[in-house]
């Protein structure tokens, strides 16, 4: 399998597990309406994190919003790229401490990320910080029916003065149109309001909020459905970024 047809492969994949979450979550609906929610709220400031070099730590702050307590548990993990896909790899360079909190209702916990590592940072670093909440047990009449919450915040160790530089290339793999930006610079690239202009003046809006990040030495794909395109036709792609707007453009290629 070459890399078009992986990303492709990997795009129906998705499609196929989020139509999956959908139809779970609406028969859990079913299950659970009318019934009290008994459910927590969980307050995160901030959610994303940025530690400066030489800095190694840095503090969040969990608010326990809702009527019950709350019980999670804290992992950090190595935040990488492959094959345009984000990945979240094992790592003990960074933790977070306590790695496990229980909180009673209106009540606040500050955890702290340790960069543990002792290797300076060369560029850039990123990871992810998730905490999942252990559901409580129902309680008596309720129905058995429980949800573990994931929360994901993005934690980088930053290189003052890095910036993204972004490239773009995009090929057409059957109906499909596959847009992939590569970082060659020392810093991520957060996209937002993300748009592909097509050669007849419409365009196709891939998110109105953050469309996804591009780390740097990283690539990042998305696959859009236009209608009338062919290879040779050229694209724009059009987005906000922390560093400023980009407005490039891509000649399309075939498989």
């Amino acid at each position: 399998m070459n890399d078009a047809e992986f990303l492709l492969a990997r795009w129906h994949e998705e499609k196929v597990g989020t139509m999956r979450k959908l139809i779970f979550g609406l028969l859990a609906a079913c299950v659970l309406a009318g019934q009290p929610a008994g459910a927590t709220s969980l307050s995160i400031s901030p959610i994303s994190i940025e530690i400066p070099a030489p800095g190694g730590a840095s503090r969040v702050t969990l608010e326990n919003e809702g009527k019950d307590p709350i019980n999670a548990q804290i992992r950090v993990f190595k935040w990488v790229q492959k094959n345009g896909r984000d990945e979240l790899v094992p790592t003990r360079d960074v933790i977070a401490s306590p790695p496990a909190i229980k909180m009673a209702p209106g009540k606040k916990t500050v955890v702290r990320v340790v960069r543990t590592s002792k290797k300076p940072i060369a560029a850039e670093e990123s990871y992810r910080m998730l905490i999942d909440e252990v559901p409580q047990p129902p309680k008596e009449g309720q129905p058995a029916v429980s949800f573990t919450l994931q929360y994901s915040v993005p934690v980088f160790f930053e290189q003052p003065g890095a910036r993204q530089q972004l490239s773009w290339n995009a090929r057409m793999i059957n109906d499909k149109l596959i847009v992939e930006a590569a970082n060659a610079g020392t810093r991520r690239a957060k996209l937002t309001q993300m748009k592909i202009g097509l050669p007849n003046g419409k365009t196709i809006s891939v998110s109105e909020g953050l469309a996804g990040y591009v780390l740097p030495s990283a690539t990042k794909v998305w696959v859009a459905k236009p209608k009338a395109l062919k290879p040779g036709n050229e694209i724009k792609i059009i987005a906000q970024t922390e560093q400023g707007p980009v407005n490039a453009t891509a000649a399309v290629a075939a498989q």
